[in-house]
């Protein structure tokens, strides 16, 4: 079924009849959707507009509102400059914002040059700003001033607002500029929207200026933004002068300083704070909560989350997030079980923890059981967690039906879940479909390339895997030690023993990346398979840290493979003393013994086994590579 488009009726274009005045009323059965009202010439101009206007309100969808727009436009109803922003600003807030939108700015741009008004360009304005699209928003403000129509002290700081993401920086700079140039500068409206843009932004001196420059209108949101831009940047004792400093303080005051301090790890003081604040809110309990779990004092976030009088969403899903990212998954889903109103925060941290720490099926479960609630819906970072489910569970034909679930619900295939994506179906054995989402992403960040290069290395593809890594390069991305993970580990299942040392070598002296056991296991691998072991046991030697039992296992295991046990007698004190409590390597250092026919020395490995206790651990992977990183 083919989606609406968002175009207004043709009947817009026409003019209005000369000496209309539309007489009409309406009425419909119960349960009629709203294009299916029947008009009737009988009823007063007013009682019409006001008719439409409520028939207007209770569109949900383009297929109910174009009738009711033809309607209007064909009694010139667009000509009546109350009317107009009465239903511009409906459309461009409405539920249905994204597709509406569209439409009020339609509107506006067919009447703007009959009614001439400020108004209907900032409600547009704003909407855009609101509904995360200040590109639009900055255009529409570019084409205000082309009609032309003076901004006034409204514009700014919805135009201001839109500017405040880095890639507008510039953009807000020029609207600066206009700012001063038509004398808002002074305006307190506008200057808190500058101070605080300046501040999101780190530019706390520039901040600072402004203010200092305005004293005589600053107000207490003046000072509020530039406290909140000084904590923000880690000046919390230039925020906290300010602070004292202050004529008068609010709640958000309270709330920025203590959040502020509780964001920089100083518990203490935003504690000796949160105790003088007149009246507590919301804000300054979630501030301390978080602050608490965060650095992982969770006895305390949970007390004080017991004793808060009126719990939000927020606190909820601080203290669910706290136990599930510490690992405690257990208590996490308990206060999630307990959670009244669950947003898709709630059930992404859930998910996410049971992922996390190995509880595949546990995540995929409530996944499937967040399908079934009415009001949240999975998002890009629900999507991330459970296709790492899949891809540990090798779950393949879920993996698929997300896949499609997220094509059907346009959910927006990011960086990170087109990542997940190609991990997923390389874990679950189709490199072709990993290979395919790969190509049609729109932009690939380092985490996409890296799923993309451990993908093939896995699946034995040496020579795609290192095409890929060189594809990388040239299009301006930087390796990170994931990617030289991938690559080692091709070369490693290839036997490419030259490219492999190159590419370790290469690491700390053109990347500045440091080895670390994981990349250490990769070399030893190569090197043992292809049976340079006592290269291989140099190379353990040379490790400024500690080799761990992954490394061992597997220089033992091409010690079993060529017959050598020289080089398995040397590392075997070193072995012992290492691991304590499994069987892996020592089941591995008595195969070798036996293998050369030293059964004196395989059974007295065997001995030790038996009397210190030590069980077999379940198998695991020389290298988990982490593609998300």
């Amino acid at each position: 079924m083919r989606k609406a488009r968002a175009v207004l009726p043709r009947y817009l274009l026409l003019p209005r009849p000369a000496n209309s005045q539309p007489q009409a009323s309406y009425s419909s059965s119960e349960g009629a959707s709203p294009h299916s009202y029947h008009l009737h010439v009988n009823a007063s101009s007013c009682s019409f507009s006001s008719s439409l206007e409520l028939l207007l309100q209770r569109c949900r969808t383009i297929v109910q509102l174009n009738p009711v727009l033809s309607r209007i436009i064909i009694a010139g109803l667009l000509h009546r400059k109350l009317f107009v922003c009465r239903i511009v600003r409906h459309l461009a807030f409405s539920q249905s914002q994204n597709e509406f939108l569209v439409y009020a700015r339609l509107i506006v741009e067919h009447v703007i040059h009959e009614q001439p008004n400020s108004f209907l360009f900032n409600t547009v304005i704003r909407a855009y700003s609101r509904n995360h699209s200040p590109e639009e928003a900055i255009r529409l403000y570019v084409q205000m001033l082309r009609i032309p129509v003076p901004p006034d002290n409204f514009t700014y700081p919805f135009v201001i607002r839109a500017a405040n993401v880095r890639a507008l920086m510039a953009e807000g700079l020029q609207v600066q500029g206009h700012i001063i140039k038509n004398g808002f500068d002074s305006d307190v409206f506008v200057l808190n929207t500058l101070i605080s843009m300046y501040s999101d932004h780190g530019e706390v001196d520039s901040a600072r200026q402004l203010f200092e420059q305005n004293r005589q209108v600053v107000d207490i949101v003046s000072w509020n933004a530039l406290i909140d831009g000084y904590a923000k940047s880690g000046s919390v004792e230039v925020a906290r002068q300010l602070f004292d400093e202050m004529p008068e303080r609010n709640d958000v005051s309270w709330s920025t300083m203590i959040s502020g301090y509780a964001r920089h790890g100083e518990l203490g003081i935003a504690n000796a704070l949160f105790d003088r604040m007149p009246y507590r809110n919301s804000v300054t309990w979630n501030s301390m909560i978080s602050g608490f779990a965060r650095i992982g004092i969770l006895p305390i976030a949970r007390k004080m989350f017991d004793e808060m009088p009126c719990k939000n969403t927020i606190s909820w899903n601080a203290m669910i997030t706290a136990y599930a990212q510490s690992g405690d998954v257990d208590s996490a889903r308990d206060l999630f079980d307990k959670m009244p109103d669950k947003d898709v925060v709630s059930w992404s941290s859930m998910i996410a923890g049971y992922t996390q720490y190995g509880r595949f099926r546990d995540a995929v479960s409530l996944f499937k059981r967040m399908l079934l609630e009415k009001d949240v819906k999975p998002n890009e970072v629900t999507m991330v967690s459970v296709l790492s489910a899949c891809a540990h569970m090798t779950e393949i034909d879920l993996g698929k039906w997300i896949h499609a679930y997220i094509d059907r619900c346009n959910i927006k295939l990011d960086d990170n879940l087109g990542a997940a994506l190609i991990d997923m179906y390389a874990k679950c054995g189709n490199i072709e479909a990993a290979e395919q989402v790969f190509c049609n992403l729109k932009r690939r960040n380092i985490s996409a390339w890296n799923a993309l290069i451990v993908g093939f290395a896995m699946h034995g593809n040496a020579d795609d895997s290192l095409k890929a890594f060189s594809r990388m390069q040239d299009s301006n991305t930087n390796p990170n030690s994931v990617t030289f993970l991938g690559v080692l580990t091709a070369c490693s299942h290839a036997g490419l023993v030259d490219e492999g040392r190159r590419y370790f070598d290469n690491m700390l002296k053109d990347h500045n990346i440091l080895p670390n056991l994981k990349h250490y296991g990769c070399m030893v691998d190569m090197l043992g398979r292809a049976g340079l072991l006592e290269e291989a046991e140099e190379l353990v030697k040379s490790m400024p840290m500690k080799p761990d039992i992954m490394i061992l296992g597997a220089l033992l295991g091409a010690c079993r493979i060529h017959g050598n046990t020289e080089v398995a007698d040397r590392i075997k004190d070193g072995l012992l003393g290492l691991e304590s409590g499994q069987a892996g390597c020592h089941v591995l250092l008595s195969n070798v013994y036996a293998a050369a026919g030293k059964w004196n020395e395989a059974l007295e490995i065997r001995k030790v086994i038996k009397e210190k206790g030590i069980r077999k651990q379940p198998g695991s992977s020389l290298v988990d590579l982490n593609v998300g990183e």
